[in-house]
Parts: structure tokens; C-alpha cells; sequence
């Protein structure tokens, strides 16, 4: 049983109205005739008699009343907790993001806002892959992405340039690459799969192919690559982390896009508007990025 029909038949008990009740549960009258007419349908018994123009109920109506007025009262008062916990800055938070992000910038960020909202509890799923927000998988989405989807909402935190990297180590066995000429001397870790299809990658094999050492499809990978002196590496700023030198942005690669997103239905929950704006304004401060 829906138990909406037994709050419009709570309604329409106190109003003796059937359009008084639609007004003060803001549902119009066509809504509330048949929320009525399909409770009478599933008790098998009519529910009110119109005296007068005032609809009273009827003895098998007067006998759920109570019982009615039960149901309402508890379900209100789910009603105020479920409010009062998106309003309160406590409960769980589920944020989906990349490993980039979620191994070099999101722990201090994460130390930083539990210092500040002790009462929240941040559950970190590590994913590239797109998680279906409208199930609750996640409430926040960290992403880079261009075109982010239609169904959610957020914003766009920061650009994230691409750069040449390697180690110390590789460094101490080459010269230093003073312009993108050089690089035809060097060692070169390269892509593969989807990842190949990127346009510094793409430059990358119509130039400098026969300059590949090693190549692979995950980005993480080629960094940890690049860290063992491999040869040199193109990586954005936030996979770019911990050993490696940046030696020159690669201007001609555009900018990768991160949106932090989340479902329009969670717009009023503060907790989760809270950590968005959190996480925003601490991408925007990171000096490796560009703010949006």
C-alpha cells in the first residue's frame, strides 16, 4: 500500500474537503480522488459518505482513522530526520576518483577536512571508470573529462597540462632536453591502446617513433617507468608525481578537465555541498594546475 493514501485520507478526515486536503498536501484534487478511490479499492470498503458538501467518514473509515493518523505522524517524522541529516554536517560521504588523485592529493585534503568536520565520515572508492550516480554508488565524482554527463551537475575545478618527465637518474645519463628538437636524442616511453590515440601520443608516433623504448596503456604505468629511468615520459600534472622532474609543458597537448560532479537530487544535502566546495577550492590552490 502506498502510504500516501492513507496521508491523503488523513487529509481529507481533518478537512472534511476533498480540495482543502489537495491544497495542504499540495497534490491536486484529480491526485487526491484517486489516491481515495484506490485505498477504497484495496480495503474493499468505501471510506466517506458526502454529507452537506463535507465528506465524513464512514464507519469502516472511522476505524482505520487511528491507524492512520499513526502512519502519518511516524512518516513525518521520518520526514523532519532524513531533513535534519541533509542539513547537519555528519553522516557519509562516498567520492569516486582516479588512483592519480587519490594517491597524491586527496589523503592531505582528506586529513585537512576531517580536521574540520570531524562529524563526517569520507568513504574513497579509487576508480577510472564511470560509476552510475543515479544508483548512489558515489555521492561526489572526482573526473577529467571534456563533456561531462547530462544527468549530473558540478563544476569545473581546475585544467591540468601535460608536461615531459623523467627521472634523476636518467637525467644524470642524458643531457637535459633544452626544446621539443631535442627529444629526438632521447629515450622515449610511449603509448599504447586508447591511450595511444591521445594527441601528444599521436605526435609522439608520427615523429619520434623509431625513439620508443617501452610503451604502455595506463598512465600510471608509464610513470613508473619513466621513475626507473626508462627514458622520458608525457604525463599530466596530477600523474606526474613523487621522483620524476618536469622538464617542459607540452603546450601542444591540451589541458585535461577536472569536474568535481554529483547528482542534482544531493544539491541540498550540506554535507555533500560542503565537501564539494571543500575539494574545489583545495584543486583551484594547487600551483601544478591551472585554475577554472
Amino acid at each position: 500500500m502506498d502510504w500516501n493514501y492513507l496521508r491523503t485520507f488523513h487529509a481529507v478526515s481533518e478537512a472534511g474537503s476533498l480540495a482543502k486536503a489537495a491544497e495542504k498536501l499540495a497534490i491536486s484534487h484529480a491526485t487526491a480522488f484517486r489516491h481515495i478511490r484506490s485505498l477504497e479499492e484495496q480495503l474493499g470498503s468505501r471510506l466517506f459518505e458526502k454529507v452537506k458538501g463535507r465528506y465524513r467518514a464512514t464507519e469502516a473509515g472511522a476505524e482505520i482513522l487511528d491507524l492512520a493518523q499513526s502512519v502519518v505522524v511516524a512518516m513525518e517524522d521520518i520526514d523532519r530526520r532524513i531533513s535534519g541529516a541533509d542539513l547537519a554536517l555528519k553522516g557519509r560521504i562516498r567520492l569516486t576518483a582516479p588512483a592519480s588523485f587519490a594517491v597524491h592529493f586527496l589523503p592531505g585534503y582528506l586529513l585537512d577536512f576531517k580536521a574540520r568536520f570531524p562529524d563526517i565520515t569520507v568513504e574513497l572508492l579509487t576508480s577510472n571508470e564511470e560509476i552510475n550516480m543515479s544508483s548512489r554508488a558515489a555521492e561526489i565524482a572526482l573526473r577529467v573529462t571534456s563533456s561531462p554527463p547530462e544527468h549530473l551537475i558540478g563544476r569545473k575545478v581546475a585544467d591540468i597540462p601535460w608536461a615531459y618527465f623523467a627521472s634523476q637518474s636518467y637525467l644524470d645519463r642524458k643531457s637535459i632536453p633544452a626544446s621539443a628538437a631535442d627529444l629526438s636524442s632521447h629515450d622515449l616511453i610511449g603509448a599504447s591502446g586508447l591511450l595511444a590515440q591521445r594527441p601528444g601520443f599521436i605526435q609522439m608516433d608520427r615523429s619520434l617513433r623509431d625513439r620508443i623504448v617501452v610503451r604502455s596503456d595506463d598512465l600510471t604505468t608509464m610513470a613508473a617507468l619513466a621513475r626507473k629511468g626508462l627514458g622520458l615520459c608525457l604525463l599530466p600534472m596530477d600523474v606526474a608525481q613523487d621522483g620524476l622532474k618536469k622538464l617542459a609543458v607540452a603546450t601542444e597537448v591540451p589541458a585535461n578537465e577536472l569536474w568535481i560532479l554529483t547528482h542534482p537530487d544531493l544539491r541540498s544535502v550540506e554535507r555533500v555541498a560542503c565537501m564539494a566546495r571543500f575539494l574545489a577550492t583545495a584543486f583551484r590552490a594547487e600551483t601544478a594546475f591551472s585554475s577554472a
